[in-house]
């Protein structure tokens, strides 16, 4: 077998190389399902995501190689040309689904995860999405929102709130969904889902910090919407 290197960037999970053109990762519980809808975004033309190529003599999932750099961490900072390509990128992914058996009569099939460490960069441009592995069928707010959260910065890390509001209208705009208060609402929703999920696992420092930027959207929430 071709040597292997560990894929170190981005928060991959644990096991996953790079095999010359190709990723190797162990399967997980939602794997049938990604393989269902990789398969799927490649009959639509959509280029932006790994191809699922089968398995190993491991048992370990393969899947094309896109060729770019992932981020290690969240910028705080993220030019507006990269959110617009970011957002327009997200919106061409929903609409490849929307509608599709996969999506079960819900919008589309949300990725569940649209951190910009989940996405492949070449510069400064957002090229690729990877790590399905939370994919299911939702709204296309709840997507949104989680990606605006993260992409964003928004919380007690980033900029005054009435530059987050200037950038939600950017990314929104760019998405082609309005920045007003069922966005928001989708926002303070998921951050709430992860303090429960980080709680449940017993992750307190984590849950913790996801809980200030919950009290500071419910804070500056009237300011975010206006």
């Amino acid at each position: 077998m071709t040597d292997e290197s560990p894929l170190e960037h981005g928060r991959v999970t644990e096991g996953v190389v790079r095999v010359g053109d190709t990723v190797r990762r162990p399967a997980k519980a939602n794997s049938v399902f990604v393989r269902a809808l990789l398969a799927h975004l490649n009959e639509r033309g959509f280029e932006a995501s790994p191809r699922q190529l089968g398995a190993d003599e491991r048992g370990r999932e393969i899947f094309s190689y896109l060729p770019g750099e992932v981020p290690a961490e969240l910028e705080p900072n993220i030019a507006d040309d990269t959110l617009v390509a970011a957002a327009r990128l997200i919106r061409r992914y929903h609409d490849a689904t929307a509608g599709s058996t996969l999506a079960a009569g819900e919008e589309t099939v949300c990725h569940n995860d649209l951190s910009p460490c989940n996405f492949v960069f070449r510069g400064s441009t957002p090229i690729g999405i990877i790590d399905f592995d939370l994919a299911s069928p939702g709204r296309r707010v709840d997507d949104v929102g989680y990606a605006i959260f993260l992409w964003l910065n928004l919380g007690t890390d980033g900029p005054p709130p009435s530059e987050q509001r200037r950038r939600i209208e950017v990314f929104c705009n760019a998405y082609g969904i309005v920045a007003g208060g069922p966005l928001v609402d989708a926002v303070v929703e998921v951050v709430a889902t992860n303090v429960d999920r980080l709680r449940a696992q017993g992750r307190v420092a984590d849950s913790r910090w996801w809980q200030q930027q919950h009290d500071w959207l419910a804070a500056h929430r009237v300011e975010l919407e206006a």
